[in-house]
């Protein structure tokens, strides 16, 4: 007899008897999984707005390049400050497009010869046969820029789709198996095992940070994803099972991570060595021998392995880690792109990623504790995932700039805790029967999915449409992006090889005084492209831009930054500020606007994006 088990005399029980058992086990891992990643497959579709430009200029821009062999790469791709290992996993998809779309011309271009074959032999007079088949001559060349460009932009978000609901559910299982190890003695322990397992699944795929953000092509949310995987396969029982394939699993994603981008250590190093002590103090030499011989033998090979994946995009043998080290932690141009206080992370983006459940984690935070006798100090797991919590936000908040996505790892720990305190506060606790959870009880979640997903299509939707509008513009010659650095995605959305000049304004961060010792003071004198065009509009057009009106106009041998484009795209904020009056009486006329945001933290980012179009010089 179960825990809920009930009488069945009288009619109240008539009543109680009419719900059946509410119990989870009925959610086999494969239904799971395919649930989760056919869930993402409709969040990725919905998410048609702009976050930060890294999704795009660190991701998908520079597989671009690589695929296509055209498009822009930032100052990061020039130095060498990234490892391509992220980016090359959309390269593999762009080339895969690429083939899919010259098959679909080849299928297409054959069955016009069909056709064109059929027409000569059985209706060779015909003038309508012969009009149709001229006209279809161009059939196989729009398919294959069709199917391209679809595949360009769908493709990487179904990738990230796949990702994310494999990440998702490698955070549930592993919320799972700490569960069982913690709790598993109770009575009932199958069913609660389940029960927390429902509950991982709703708060995970009802998060709005992760709705928001977990299927966008930042490398953030591909190593939250590997992190999950890499919690799952770890080794939780303090050493019994570092000889084990799962732990090797662990540990590839784990180092890869930490030479991907190096603040993954500060999730890892603590693990390792809380293993290392843990075999150290049991006297278990020959185990931590093999825990550091595997460490070893795991590092070259993943070293090895990303070493060649960069020397294939950058042609030459270094470690990008090692740059970025260099740039981010031991000089002071890591501030260049913005400063937060020390408190960012504990009052903004942990209550943004954990989202609604975000009151359950600070309770599970404080009062979890692992019931089994054995389990005490980091022995116990969820002591271990708190200790390494605090770590990860402690050394973060020590990091001057500072970003809601670079705590986006801790999303599984997060997890764990306000699935199993979520089991703990609100399970019954008298002998009534279990019903479903009644419809209020999912209106929180439902608010935080509908909330991200309408933000995910309008909010900064603008930019992101403006791109695809420029990708179907015939015969176009120039297009020019006066606003705050990569504020669009570049040729990974508009995808034009015939565009002879395309131009931004620019950021790049002073790399001449990356060794010089009086950097910090040097630094907050530095200025950018975009801070001159800010700091005083009028001065910047008339000394970076020819006049507008003629070219008769232009003085004798003087060279300009910019030449004005065929089509000029600007946020509504530098519209009325200066460009509107200015633009009058050009040429050059409000082609289209598209709604961008109804407001934003950067006032100069505010409002539609404006698109100007004035025919080519002649």
């Amino acid at each position: 007899m179960t825990a809920y088990s009930q009488s069945t005399h009288g009619p109240e029980s008539r009543i109680k008897t009419s719900c059946k058992p509410f119990t989870y086990s009925h959610l086999s891992n494969k239904s799971i999984l395919r649930a989760l990643v056919l869930f993402r497959f409709a969040n990725a579709f919905f998410v048609n707005s702009f976050f930060q430009p890294d999704e795009f200029w660190q991701s998908l821009e520079p597989a671009h390049v690589k695929a296509f062999g055209y498009g822009q790469l930032t100052w990061e791709w020039e130095y060498g400050l990234r490892s391509y290992a992220f980016p090359f996993v959309f390269e593999l998809v762009y080339r895969a497009v690429s083939l899919l779309a010259k098959a679909m011309s080849h299928l297409v271009a054959i069955h016009v010869d069909v056709f064109v074959l059929g027409a000569s032999k059985l209706v060779p007079d015909s003038t309508l046969a012969w009009s149709m088949a001229a006209e279809m001559r161009s059939f196989p060349q729009e398919i294959q820029r069709f199917v391209e460009y679809q595949g360009v932009i769908y493709g990487p978000k179904l990738l990230m789709a796949v990702f994310a609901g494999v990440g998702e559910f490698y955070a549930i299982k592993f919320t799972e198996r700490i569960y069982n190890m913690c709790f598993g003695g109770k009575k009932s322990a199958l069913d609660q095992r389940a029960q927390v397992r429902f509950s991982a699944m709703v708060l995970s795929s009802t998060n709005f940070f992760n709705c928001f953000m977990i299927t966008r092509t930042f490398v953030n949310t591909f190593e939250m994803d590997l992190t999950s995987i890499a919690f799952y396969f770890w080794d939780w029982t303090n050493g019994e099972h570092v000889e084990g394939t799962a732990f090797t699993k662990s540990l590839l994603c784990g180092i890869f991570l930490c030479i991907q981008r190096p603040t993954n250590a500060f999730i890892w190093l603590p693990m390792g060595l809380c293993l290392s002590w843990t075999l150290l103090s049991k006297r278990k030499y020959a185990l931590l021998a093999k825990l550091i011989a595997k460490v070893c033998l795991t590092l070259m090979a993943t070293v090895f392995f990303t070493t060649a994946i960069d020397y294939y995009f950058y042609g030459e043998l270094f470690l990008p880690a090692a740059r970025f080290i260099n740039f981010n932690y031991t000089s002071a141009l890591s501030t260049f792109y913005g400063t937060a206080p020390w408190h960012f992370h504990i009052l903004q983006s942990v209550p943004l990623i954990a989202g609604y459940s975000f009151p359950v984690l600070i309770y599970g935070f404080v009062s979890l504790r692992a019931e089994s006798h054995k389990l005490f100090g980091l022995a116990d797991p969820l002591q271990l995932i708190k200790a390494i919590i605090i770590v990860n936000i402690a050394l973060y908040s020590l990091i001057g700039h500072k970003e809601f996505r670079f705590l986006y790892n801790l999303q599984p720990l997060f997890l764990v805790i306000s699935s199993i305190a979520t089991l703990k506060l609100f399970s019954f606790r008298d002998s009534r029967p279990h019903c479903q959870p009644q419809w209020y009880y999912w209106i929180i979640p439902f608010t935080s999915l509908l909330t991200a997903l309408l933000l995910s299509c309008f909010h900064e939707s603008g930019v992101i449409r403006v791109v695809k509008f420029l990708h179907h513009v015939p015969d176009l010659h120039s297009v020019g992006f006066v606003m705050p650095c990569h504020s669009t995605p570049g040729q990974s959305f508009i995808h034009r090889s015939d565009i002879h000049d395309i131009w931004a304004i620019s950021c790049e961060p002073p790399l001449h005084l990356l060794s010089d010792p009086d950097a910090a003071i040097k630094l907050p004198s530095y200025m950018d492209e975009s801070d001159y065009l800010y700091d005083n509009i009028p001065k910047f057009v008339y000394q970076n831009f020819p006049p507008v009106f003629r070219r008769s106009l232009r003085s004798p041998g003087k060279s300009y930054s910019h030449e004005w484009p065929e089509y000029l795209v600007i946020f509504q904020h530098l519209d009325e500020v200066f460009m509107d009056e200015f633009l009058q009486d050009t040429g050059y006329r409000k082609e289209v606007r598209y709604f961008n945001t109804l407001s934003h933290w950067d006032s100069k980012r505010a409002g539609d994006v404006v698109v100007y179009h004035k025919p080519p010089w002649i």
